[in-house]
Protein backbone atom coordinates (compact mmCIF):
# COMPACT_ATOMS: atom_id res chain seq x y z
CA UNK A 1 0.00 0.00 0.00
CA UNK A 2 2.88 2.64 0.90
CA UNK A 3 4.66 1.54 -2.41
CA UNK A 4 1.15 2.35 -4.37
CA UNK A 5 0.72 5.55 -2.57
CA UNK A 6 3.99 7.07 -3.44
CA UNK A 7 4.14 5.90 -7.16
CA UNK A 8 0.86 7.56 -7.30
CA UNK A 9 1.84 10.96 -5.31
CA UNK A 10 4.67 11.07 -7.30
CA UNK A 11 2.90 11.66 -10.45
CA UNK A 12 1.37 14.95 -8.83
CA UNK A 13 5.10 16.05 -7.03
CA UNK A 14 8.24 16.46 -9.26
CA UNK A 15 10.09 13.98 -7.16
CA UNK A 16 12.12 10.76 -8.44
CA UNK A 17 9.92 7.31 -7.54
CA UNK A 18 12.99 5.88 -5.51
CA UNK A 19 14.05 9.03 -3.90
CA UNK A 20 10.28 9.10 -2.33
CA UNK A 21 10.33 5.79 -1.76
CA UNK A 22 13.47 6.20 0.48
CA UNK A 23 11.71 9.40 2.23
CA UNK A 24 9.14 7.51 3.19
CA UNK A 25 10.91 4.84 4.50
CA UNK A 26 12.58 6.85 6.90
CA UNK A 27 9.52 7.95 7.81
CA UNK A 28 7.87 4.91 8.19
CA UNK A 29 11.80 3.71 10.18
CA UNK A 30 11.00 6.71 12.85
CA UNK A 31 7.28 5.58 13.48
CA UNK A 32 8.31 1.84 14.53
CA UNK A 33 8.09 2.17 18.00
CA UNK A 34 4.59 3.59 17.74
CA UNK A 35 3.46 0.70 15.69
CA UNK A 36 5.92 -2.42 16.58
CA UNK A 37 6.52 -2.47 12.87
CA UNK A 38 9.50 -5.87 12.41
CA UNK A 39 10.37 -5.33 9.34
CA UNK A 40 14.56 -6.21 8.43
CA UNK A 41 16.04 -5.77 4.96
CA UNK A 42 18.67 -8.83 5.86
CA UNK A 43 21.24 -10.22 3.42
CA UNK A 44 19.13 -13.33 2.96
CA UNK A 45 16.00 -11.39 1.63
CA UNK A 46 17.69 -9.12 -0.80
CA UNK A 47 20.19 -11.60 -1.84
CA UNK A 48 17.87 -14.86 -2.46
CA UNK A 49 14.82 -12.85 -3.29
CA UNK A 50 15.01 -9.01 -4.39
CA UNK A 51 18.20 -9.09 -6.12
CA UNK A 52 18.25 -12.13 -8.61
CA UNK A 53 14.48 -10.18 -10.08
CA UNK A 54 15.80 -6.71 -9.94
CA UNK A 55 19.28 -8.18 -11.84
CA UNK A 56 17.38 -10.49 -14.38
CA UNK A 57 15.35 -7.74 -14.96
CA UNK A 58 17.93 -5.15 -16.26
CA UNK A 59 20.06 -7.96 -17.74
CA UNK A 60 16.90 -9.26 -19.83
CA UNK A 61 16.56 -5.95 -21.82
CA UNK A 62 20.27 -5.26 -22.70
CA UNK A 63 20.55 -5.67 -26.07
CA UNK A 64 23.59 -7.53 -27.55
CA UNK A 65 24.36 -5.26 -30.40
CA UNK A 66 24.91 -2.31 -27.42
CA UNK A 67 26.47 -4.08 -25.22
CA UNK A 68 29.13 -5.18 -27.76
CA UNK A 69 29.80 -1.68 -28.98
CA UNK A 70 30.47 -0.57 -25.77
CA UNK A 71 31.64 -3.40 -24.11
CA UNK A 72 35.50 -2.29 -23.43
CA UNK A 73 34.12 0.41 -21.87
CA UNK A 74 31.56 -1.11 -19.78
CA UNK A 75 34.34 -3.67 -18.69
CA UNK A 76 37.05 -1.17 -17.49
CA UNK A 77 34.88 0.68 -15.89
CA UNK A 78 33.27 -2.13 -13.68
CA UNK A 79 36.61 -4.32 -13.20
CA UNK A 80 39.76 -2.26 -13.15
CA UNK A 81 37.74 1.15 -12.25
CA UNK A 82 36.00 -0.75 -9.45
CA UNK A 83 39.22 -2.02 -7.75
CA UNK A 84 40.95 1.14 -8.29
CA UNK A 85 37.96 2.85 -6.32
CA UNK A 86 38.02 0.28 -3.62
CA UNK A 87 41.43 0.59 -2.78
CA UNK A 88 41.40 4.45 -2.62
CA UNK A 89 38.71 4.42 -0.61
CA UNK A 90 40.07 2.23 2.14
CA UNK A 91 43.32 4.37 1.81
CA UNK A 92 41.20 7.55 2.60
CA UNK A 93 39.19 5.93 5.16
CA UNK A 94 42.50 4.37 6.96
CA UNK A 95 44.12 7.81 7.07
CA UNK A 96 41.52 9.89 7.72
CA UNK A 97 39.29 7.81 10.33
CA UNK A 98 42.93 5.68 11.79
CA UNK A 99 40.66 2.41 11.02
CA UNK A 100 42.94 -0.70 10.34
CA UNK A 101 44.06 -1.66 6.54
CA UNK A 102 40.94 -4.19 6.66
CA UNK A 103 38.04 -2.78 7.42
CA UNK A 104 38.69 0.32 5.38
CA UNK A 105 39.63 -1.68 2.27
CA UNK A 106 36.36 -4.40 3.14
CA UNK A 107 34.45 -0.91 3.64
CA UNK A 108 36.48 0.42 0.36
CA UNK A 109 34.56 -2.86 -1.57
CA UNK A 110 30.97 -2.71 -0.47
CA UNK A 111 30.94 0.87 -1.09
CA UNK A 112 31.89 0.66 -4.68
CA UNK A 113 28.92 -1.49 -5.80
CA UNK A 114 26.55 1.26 -8.00
CA UNK A 115 22.98 1.15 -8.08
CA UNK A 116 21.79 3.86 -10.48
CA UNK A 117 18.35 2.84 -10.58
CA UNK A 118 16.82 5.99 -10.24
CA UNK A 119 19.03 7.61 -12.69
CA UNK A 120 18.16 5.08 -15.44
CA UNK A 121 14.37 6.06 -14.78
CA UNK A 122 15.12 9.41 -15.15
CA UNK A 123 17.56 8.47 -18.32
CA UNK A 124 13.99 7.26 -20.08
CA UNK A 125 12.25 9.92 -19.60
CA UNK A 126 14.72 12.57 -20.52
CA UNK A 127 15.23 10.30 -23.51
CA UNK A 128 19.55 10.22 -22.63
CA UNK A 129 21.50 8.19 -25.99
CA UNK A 130 21.16 4.70 -25.82
CA UNK A 131 24.97 4.11 -25.44
CA UNK A 132 24.83 6.31 -22.24
CA UNK A 133 22.08 4.19 -20.77
CA UNK A 134 23.87 1.27 -21.96
CA UNK A 135 27.22 2.62 -20.11
CA UNK A 136 25.41 3.30 -16.79
CA UNK A 137 23.36 0.14 -16.95
CA UNK A 138 26.12 -2.64 -17.72
CA UNK A 139 28.62 -0.75 -15.74
CA UNK A 140 26.86 -1.11 -12.71
CA UNK A 141 25.39 -4.92 -13.32
CA UNK A 142 28.84 -5.99 -13.89
CA UNK A 143 30.13 -3.08 -11.01
CA UNK A 144 27.99 -5.46 -8.60
CA UNK A 145 29.22 -8.80 -9.40
CA UNK A 146 32.67 -7.93 -9.11
CA UNK A 147 32.64 -5.83 -5.63
CA UNK A 148 30.72 -8.81 -4.17
CA UNK A 149 33.15 -10.89 -5.12
CA UNK A 150 35.66 -8.71 -3.83
CA UNK A 151 33.85 -8.33 -0.55
CA UNK A 152 33.97 -11.91 0.16
CA UNK A 153 37.71 -12.24 -0.93
CA UNK A 154 38.89 -9.95 1.67
CA UNK A 155 36.29 -11.36 4.27
CA UNK A 156 37.93 -14.84 3.72
CA UNK A 157 41.39 -13.05 5.17
CA UNK A 158 43.17 -14.04 1.51
CA UNK A 159 46.44 -12.06 1.46
CA UNK A 160 48.22 -13.96 -1.12
CA UNK A 161 48.14 -11.95 -4.53
CA UNK A 162 48.07 -15.47 -6.83
CA UNK A 163 45.79 -17.03 -4.81
CA UNK A 164 43.25 -13.90 -4.42
CA UNK A 165 43.71 -13.01 -8.47
CA UNK A 166 42.63 -16.77 -8.41
CA UNK A 167 40.34 -16.31 -5.92
CA UNK A 168 38.32 -13.18 -7.83
CA UNK A 169 38.91 -15.30 -11.22
CA UNK A 170 37.33 -18.17 -10.27
CA UNK A 171 34.00 -16.42 -8.35
CA UNK A 172 33.46 -14.24 -11.56
CA UNK A 173 34.19 -16.20 -14.63
CA UNK A 174 32.37 -19.25 -12.86
CA UNK A 175 29.46 -17.56 -12.15
CA UNK A 176 28.88 -16.19 -16.03
CA UNK A 177 29.63 -19.79 -17.00
CA UNK A 178 26.95 -20.72 -15.30
CA UNK A 179 24.43 -18.15 -15.93
CA UNK A 180 25.55 -18.15 -19.28
CA UNK A 181 25.30 -21.78 -19.57
CA UNK A 182 21.63 -22.11 -17.96
CA UNK A 183 19.96 -18.83 -19.84
CA UNK A 184 21.20 -21.09 -23.11
CA UNK A 185 19.67 -24.11 -21.85
CA UNK A 186 16.36 -22.36 -21.14
CA UNK A 187 16.54 -20.47 -24.42
CA UNK A 188 16.67 -23.18 -25.92
CA UNK A 189 14.01 -25.56 -24.14
CA UNK A 190 11.78 -22.60 -24.79
CA UNK A 191 11.85 -22.41 -28.38
CA UNK A 192 9.74 -25.75 -28.44
CA UNK A 193 7.28 -24.52 -26.22
CA UNK A 194 4.60 -21.69 -27.66
CA UNK A 195 2.74 -21.56 -24.22
CA UNK A 196 3.82 -17.65 -22.71
CA UNK A 197 2.45 -19.08 -19.08
CA UNK A 198 5.25 -21.77 -19.24
CA UNK A 199 7.86 -19.65 -20.53
CA UNK A 200 7.11 -17.11 -17.98
CA UNK A 201 7.77 -19.44 -15.03
CA UNK A 202 11.08 -21.23 -16.71
CA UNK A 203 12.39 -17.92 -16.97
CA UNK A 204 11.34 -17.16 -13.03
CA UNK A 205 13.09 -20.32 -12.49
CA UNK A 206 15.97 -19.24 -14.59
CA UNK A 207 16.27 -15.94 -12.90
CA UNK A 208 16.61 -17.89 -9.20
CA UNK A 209 18.26 -21.46 -10.07
CA UNK A 210 21.33 -19.21 -11.52
CA UNK A 211 21.80 -17.59 -8.41
CA UNK A 212 21.31 -20.57 -6.22
CA UNK A 213 23.11 -23.15 -8.39
CA UNK A 214 25.93 -20.53 -8.34
CA UNK A 215 26.21 -20.02 -5.21
CA UNK A 216 25.86 -23.45 -4.24
CA UNK A 217 28.98 -24.02 -6.47
CA UNK A 218 31.18 -21.42 -4.60
CA UNK A 219 30.91 -18.97 -7.92
CA UNK A 220 29.25 -15.56 -8.15
CA UNK A 221 25.33 -15.84 -8.13
CA UNK A 222 25.10 -12.19 -8.71
CA UNK A 223 27.48 -12.95 -12.10
CA UNK A 224 25.21 -15.64 -12.50
CA UNK A 225 22.04 -13.68 -12.94
CA UNK A 226 23.27 -11.48 -14.93
CA UNK A 227 24.93 -13.33 -17.63
CA UNK A 228 21.77 -15.22 -17.47
CA UNK A 229 19.33 -12.31 -18.06
CA UNK A 230 22.05 -11.33 -21.15
CA UNK A 231 21.85 -14.72 -22.87
CA UNK A 232 18.03 -15.51 -22.38
CA UNK A 233 16.96 -12.00 -23.22
CA UNK A 234 19.19 -11.88 -26.32
CA UNK A 235 18.40 -15.55 -27.42
CA UNK A 236 14.91 -16.35 -25.64
CA UNK A 237 13.51 -13.39 -26.12
CA UNK A 238 14.94 -12.10 -29.82
CA UNK A 239 14.28 -15.23 -31.33
CA UNK A 240 11.43 -15.10 -33.88
CA UNK A 241 9.58 -18.01 -33.08
CA UNK A 242 8.10 -16.54 -29.98
CA UNK A 243 4.81 -15.09 -30.40
CA UNK A 244 3.90 -11.40 -29.32
CA UNK A 245 1.84 -12.48 -26.66
CA UNK A 246 4.40 -14.71 -24.77
CA UNK A 247 6.56 -11.68 -25.55
CA UNK A 248 3.79 -8.90 -24.39
CA UNK A 249 3.82 -11.21 -21.13
CA UNK A 250 7.57 -11.86 -20.06
CA UNK A 251 7.68 -8.08 -20.70
CA UNK A 252 5.00 -7.35 -18.31
CA UNK A 253 5.58 -9.94 -15.60
CA UNK A 254 9.47 -8.87 -15.68
CA UNK A 255 8.71 -5.15 -15.52
CA UNK A 256 6.30 -5.84 -12.76
CA UNK A 257 9.08 -7.73 -10.62
CA UNK A 258 11.42 -5.15 -10.85
CA UNK A 259 9.28 -2.55 -9.96
CA UNK A 260 7.88 -4.30 -6.95
CA UNK A 261 11.46 -5.27 -6.23
CA UNK A 262 13.05 -2.50 -6.75
CA UNK A 263 10.63 -0.36 -4.78
CA UNK A 264 10.41 -3.01 -1.54
CA UNK A 265 14.29 -2.16 -1.81
CA UNK A 266 14.78 1.45 -1.53
CA UNK A 267 11.59 1.71 0.94
CA UNK A 268 13.33 -1.22 3.08
CA UNK A 269 16.63 1.04 3.15
CA UNK A 270 14.75 3.89 4.15
CA UNK A 271 13.14 1.95 7.51
CA UNK A 272 16.52 0.27 8.11
CA UNK A 273 18.22 3.83 9.32
CA UNK A 274 18.66 5.28 12.67
CA UNK A 275 18.34 9.10 12.06
CA UNK A 276 19.56 9.31 15.49
CA UNK A 277 22.88 7.49 15.11
CA UNK A 278 23.86 9.06 11.84
CA UNK A 279 23.39 12.41 13.09
CA UNK A 280 25.97 12.13 15.75
CA UNK A 281 28.21 10.68 12.95
CA UNK A 282 27.26 13.63 10.66
CA UNK A 283 30.87 15.04 10.67
CA UNK A 284 32.51 11.43 9.28
CA UNK A 285 29.60 10.24 7.04
CA UNK A 286 30.43 13.87 4.92
CA UNK A 287 33.88 13.04 5.42
CA UNK A 288 33.52 9.60 4.05
CA UNK A 289 31.14 10.25 1.30
CA UNK A 290 33.43 12.67 -0.10
CA UNK A 291 36.34 10.17 0.20
CA UNK A 292 34.06 8.17 -1.83
CA UNK A 293 33.11 10.71 -4.56
CA UNK A 294 37.04 11.44 -4.88
CA UNK A 295 37.94 7.78 -5.61
CA UNK A 296 35.27 7.15 -8.23
CA UNK A 297 36.49 9.91 -10.33
CA UNK A 298 40.15 9.93 -9.82
CA UNK A 299 39.00 5.71 -11.15
CA UNK A 300 36.85 7.20 -14.02
CA UNK A 301 39.25 10.09 -15.53
CA UNK A 302 42.06 8.00 -15.08
CA UNK A 303 40.29 5.09 -17.33
CA UNK A 304 38.66 7.53 -19.40
CA UNK A 305 41.46 7.77 -21.93
CA UNK A 306 41.66 3.81 -22.75
CA UNK A 307 37.24 3.73 -23.06
CA UNK A 308 35.61 5.73 -25.56
CA UNK A 309 33.54 8.21 -23.65
CA UNK A 310 32.57 11.55 -25.04
CA UNK A 311 34.02 14.32 -22.48
CA UNK A 312 30.44 15.33 -21.91
CA UNK A 313 29.30 12.04 -20.79
CA UNK A 314 32.24 11.72 -17.77
CA UNK A 315 30.57 14.10 -15.40
CA UNK A 316 27.22 12.30 -15.80
CA UNK A 317 28.66 8.57 -15.45
CA UNK A 318 31.01 10.01 -12.48
CA UNK A 319 27.81 11.32 -11.12
CA UNK A 320 25.31 8.53 -12.00
CA UNK A 321 27.57 6.02 -9.69
CA UNK A 322 24.71 6.06 -6.92
CA UNK A 323 25.16 3.57 -3.88
CA UNK A 324 22.37 1.71 -2.71
CA UNK A 325 20.72 -1.62 -2.02
CA UNK A 326 23.86 -3.83 -2.59
CA UNK A 327 26.18 -1.72 -0.48
CA UNK A 328 23.58 -1.89 2.45
CA UNK A 329 23.38 -5.52 2.19
CA UNK A 330 26.66 -6.34 2.33
CA UNK A 331 26.96 -3.57 5.28
CA UNK A 332 24.95 -5.86 7.35
CA UNK A 333 26.21 -9.14 6.27
CA UNK A 334 30.07 -8.15 8.02
CA UNK A 335 31.07 -10.14 11.07
CA UNK A 336 33.80 -7.59 12.03
CA UNK A 337 34.63 -6.05 15.38
CA UNK A 338 34.17 -2.39 13.33
CA UNK A 339 30.60 -3.69 11.92
CA UNK A 340 28.44 -1.02 13.44
CA UNK A 341 30.81 1.94 13.02
CA UNK A 342 31.08 0.73 9.18
CA UNK A 343 27.32 0.08 8.99
CA UNK A 344 26.48 3.56 10.08
CA UNK A 345 28.85 4.91 7.37
CA UNK A 346 27.61 2.87 5.03
CA UNK A 347 23.95 3.93 5.51
CA UNK A 348 24.83 7.73 5.91
CA UNK A 349 26.69 7.58 2.61
CA UNK A 350 23.89 5.38 0.84
CA UNK A 351 21.29 8.14 2.28
CA UNK A 352 23.85 11.21 0.73
CA UNK A 353 24.15 9.65 -2.82
CA UNK A 354 20.28 8.98 -3.30
CA UNK A 355 19.61 12.57 -1.98
CA UNK A 356 22.11 14.55 -3.03
CA UNK A 357 23.56 12.57 -6.58
CA UNK A 358 19.89 11.57 -7.47
CA UNK A 359 18.35 14.70 -7.22
CA UNK A 360 21.01 16.97 -9.39
CA UNK A 361 22.00 14.30 -12.33
CA UNK A 362 18.74 15.99 -14.39
CA UNK A 363 20.73 19.59 -13.43
CA UNK A 364 24.42 18.31 -14.57
CA UNK A 365 22.55 16.54 -17.64
CA UNK A 366 20.68 20.16 -18.40
CA UNK A 367 23.88 22.47 -18.04
CA UNK A 368 26.27 20.24 -19.93
CA UNK A 369 23.58 20.00 -22.86
CA UNK A 370 23.47 16.55 -23.18
CA UNK A 371 19.68 16.75 -23.68
CA UNK A 372 18.22 19.66 -24.32
CA UNK A 373 14.75 19.91 -23.89
CA UNK A 374 13.77 23.73 -24.73
CA UNK A 375 10.82 25.32 -25.26
CA UNK A 376 10.41 25.19 -28.77
CA UNK A 377 10.90 21.16 -28.88
CA UNK A 378 8.50 21.25 -25.82
CA UNK A 379 5.76 22.94 -27.94
CA UNK A 380 5.99 21.10 -31.23
CA UNK A 381 5.81 17.80 -29.21
CA UNK A 382 2.93 19.09 -27.51
CA UNK A 383 1.35 19.83 -30.71
CA UNK A 384 2.55 16.81 -32.77
CA UNK A 385 0.74 14.87 -30.34
CA UNK A 386 -2.12 16.54 -29.95
CA UNK A 387 -2.65 16.28 -33.55
CA UNK A 388 -1.44 12.60 -34.00
CA UNK A 389 -4.31 12.13 -31.30
CA UNK A 390 -7.04 13.91 -33.16
CA UNK A 391 -5.85 12.40 -36.94
CA UNK A 392 -6.20 8.75 -35.53
CA UNK A 393 -9.90 9.22 -33.95
CA UNK A 394 -10.91 11.06 -37.28
CA UNK A 395 -9.71 7.93 -39.21
CA UNK A 396 -11.38 5.42 -36.78
CA UNK A 397 -14.61 7.29 -36.86
CA UNK A 398 -14.24 7.11 -40.77
CA UNK A 399 -13.54 3.99 -41.05
CA UNK A 400 -16.26 2.92 -38.37
CA UNK A 401 -19.23 4.78 -39.99
CA UNK A 402 -20.13 2.89 -42.27
CA UNK A 403 -19.93 -0.43 -40.47
CA UNK A 404 -21.62 0.52 -37.12
CA UNK A 405 -24.06 2.13 -39.16
CA UNK A 406 -23.42 5.97 -37.28
CA UNK A 407 -26.06 8.63 -38.81
CA UNK A 408 -24.82 11.31 -41.10
CA UNK A 409 -25.69 13.77 -38.32
CA UNK A 410 -24.11 12.16 -35.56
CA UNK A 411 -21.31 11.75 -37.62
CA UNK A 412 -20.59 15.25 -38.83
CA UNK A 413 -21.26 16.39 -34.94
CA UNK A 414 -17.94 14.39 -33.99
CA UNK A 415 -16.21 14.79 -36.97
CA UNK A 416 -16.39 18.63 -37.57
CA UNK A 417 -14.58 19.49 -34.56
CA UNK A 418 -11.64 17.24 -35.27
CA UNK A 419 -11.36 18.38 -38.61
CA UNK A 420 -10.65 21.96 -37.40
CA UNK A 421 -8.48 20.90 -34.40
CA UNK A 422 -6.40 19.45 -37.26
CA UNK A 423 -6.28 22.24 -38.96
CA UNK A 424 -5.92 24.80 -36.94
CA UNK A 425 -2.46 22.63 -35.08
CA UNK A 426 -1.11 22.41 -39.01
CA UNK A 427 -0.76 25.53 -39.04
CA UNK A 428 0.63 25.90 -35.71
CA UNK A 429 2.83 23.13 -36.14
CA UNK A 430 4.56 25.35 -39.19
CA UNK A 431 5.68 28.49 -36.59
CA UNK A 432 7.97 25.82 -34.66
CA UNK A 433 10.38 24.38 -37.50
CA UNK A 434 13.45 26.03 -35.76
CA UNK A 435 16.97 24.06 -35.67
CA UNK A 436 16.17 22.70 -32.82
CA UNK A 437 12.73 21.07 -33.74
CA UNK A 438 14.51 20.08 -37.15
CA UNK A 439 17.16 18.22 -35.20
CA UNK A 440 14.91 16.84 -32.96
CA UNK A 441 12.75 14.99 -36.29
CA UNK A 442 15.65 13.47 -37.50
CA UNK A 443 16.11 12.07 -34.19
CA UNK A 444 12.57 10.72 -34.25
CA UNK A 445 13.01 10.31 -38.44
CA UNK A 446 16.20 7.76 -37.64
CA UNK A 447 14.08 5.89 -34.95
CA UNK A 448 11.57 5.66 -37.82
CA UNK A 449 13.71 4.17 -40.45
CA UNK A 450 14.92 1.73 -37.36
CA UNK A 451 11.86 -0.02 -36.49
CA UNK A 452 11.03 -0.37 -40.31
CA UNK A 453 14.62 -1.61 -41.09
CA UNK A 454 13.60 -4.29 -38.30
CA UNK A 455 10.28 -4.80 -39.01
CA UNK A 456 11.32 -6.01 -42.66
CA UNK A 457 14.16 -8.14 -41.79
CA UNK A 458 11.90 -10.09 -39.37
CA UNK A 459 9.01 -10.27 -41.80
CA UNK A 460 11.79 -11.29 -44.10
CA UNK A 461 13.12 -13.90 -41.92
CA UNK A 462 9.83 -15.30 -40.91
CA UNK A 463 8.46 -15.72 -44.59
CA UNK A 464 11.89 -17.65 -45.03
CA UNK A 465 13.39 -15.56 -47.73
CA UNK A 466 16.51 -14.97 -45.41
CA UNK A 467 18.68 -17.54 -42.94
CA UNK A 468 18.94 -16.86 -39.38
CA UNK A 469 22.56 -16.19 -39.80
CA UNK A 470 22.12 -13.49 -42.70
CA UNK A 471 19.20 -11.64 -40.51
CA UNK A 472 22.00 -11.37 -37.41
CA UNK A 473 24.89 -10.25 -40.08
CA UNK A 474 22.33 -7.87 -41.73
CA UNK A 475 20.95 -6.29 -38.25
CA UNK A 476 23.87 -5.64 -36.72
CA UNK A 477 25.29 -4.06 -40.67
CA UNK A 478 22.23 -1.85 -40.86
CA UNK A 479 22.37 -0.73 -36.76
CA UNK A 480 18.53 -1.52 -36.69
CA UNK A 481 18.86 -3.21 -33.40
CA UNK A 482 17.94 0.30 -31.08
CA UNK A 483 14.29 0.77 -31.65
CA UNK A 484 11.90 0.52 -28.71
CA UNK A 485 8.80 -0.69 -30.66
CA UNK A 486 9.61 -4.26 -31.60
CA UNK A 487 6.85 -5.58 -29.74
CA UNK A 488 4.56 -3.13 -32.01
CA UNK A 489 6.44 -3.81 -35.15
CA UNK A 490 6.11 -7.93 -34.51
CA UNK A 491 2.32 -7.98 -33.87
CA UNK A 492 2.15 -5.79 -37.24
CA UNK A 493 3.67 -8.69 -38.90
CA UNK A 494 1.40 -11.04 -37.76
CA UNK A 495 -1.28 -9.26 -38.30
Amino acid sequence: MVISAVALGCKYVRLPYTIALVAVGLAVGLARPYFSLQVQLTPDLLFTILLPALLFEAAIHLPAAAIRRNLRTILILAVPGMLISAFLTGWGLHWVLDMPWLPCFVFGALISATDPISVLALFKQLRAPQSLSVIVEGESLLNDGAAVVLFNLLLAGETSWSKGVGFFLFESIGGLAVGAGLGWLVSRITERIDDHLIEVTLSTILAYSSYLIAQHGHTSGVMAVIAAGLVYGNLAMERSSMSVNTRLSLANTWEYLGFLCNSLVFLLIGTQVDLSKLSGHAVPIVIVFMIVCGARAVALFALAPFTRIPWRWQPVIFWAGLRGSIAMALGMALTLPEREELLLLTFGVVLLSVFLQGLTVKPLMGMLKIVSRNAPVLAYEARLGELMAHERALSVLEKSKSRYHISDEVFHEQAEPLRKSIERLRKEMTQYQTQEVLDEQRIDAGHLVAAAQRLGLREALMKGLIAEETYQVLRDKLGCDEGGSEDIAMEVVEK
